[in-house]
């Protein structure tokens, strides 16, 4: 299944239809805090798997949203089970790469989460990377990297304007998406 930007693949607390594995794209979760505020938890990019938790608990525990055009093979749920009755080793293998996909995950995010605007927004950059083209990064909305970054728009903007003037990242488009790693040292904590 193909999925515009900002396309919704399921809502948090919606039952759940299916597992995700996202063949091209990349998509956000977002959970939603107490006071009402959107924090995403995680970016997920080719060879993610979202949804998982549908497996334990038959409901999504956040929001998923592509941010770019996004390609996903949906697994229905009665697949997955029937594979776990009918072949436990195909099943614990799977189980095994989604646990090491979703720790992977966490981890990327928990660094994410580390340091000043300046290095959060740096270590995005590098995180962000194309696996096919590694000098290039791809951003995505501003407000979304604040909420992932837990970062006003505002500040966002201000610390990717001032690794451009620094010559760390160039820009390659007018949407401010895409940059060159100029200089990748620049992006690296001081």
């Amino acid at each position: 299944v193909v999925y515009p930007p900002q396309a919704l693949l399921f809502g948090e607390g919606q039952e759940a239809r299916g597992v995700f594995t996202i063949r091209q794209g990349m998509v956000k979760l977002v959970r939603s805090t107490v006071d009402g505020r959107e924090r995403i938890v995680r970016v997920l990019r080719q060879g993610d798997v979202c949804g998982i938790e549908a497996m334990a608990t038959a409901r999504y525990d956040t929001e998923a949203v592509a941010l770019v055009e996004t390609s996903v093979c949906r697994i229905p749920l009665s697949v997955l089970h029937h594979l776990a009755a009918h072949s436990p080793r195909l099943h614990l293998r799977l189980m095994q790469k989604w646990q090491q996909a979703l720790k992977d995950a966490d981890d990327w995010l928990a660094e994410l989460n580390f340091g000043s605007a300046r290095q959060r927004v740096a270590s995005l950059a590098l995180k962000m990377r194309d696996p096919e083209q590694p000098r290039q990064t791809r951003f995505f909305a501003r407000e979304d990297m604040g909420a992932m970054l837990d970062l006003k728009l505002e500040t966002v903007s201000r610390e990717i304007s001032g690794l451009v003037r620094e010559g760390a990242l160039k820009p390659l488009d007018r949407q401010g998406r895409r940059y060159e790693i100029a200089d990748e040292h620049g992006l690296m904590p001081s």
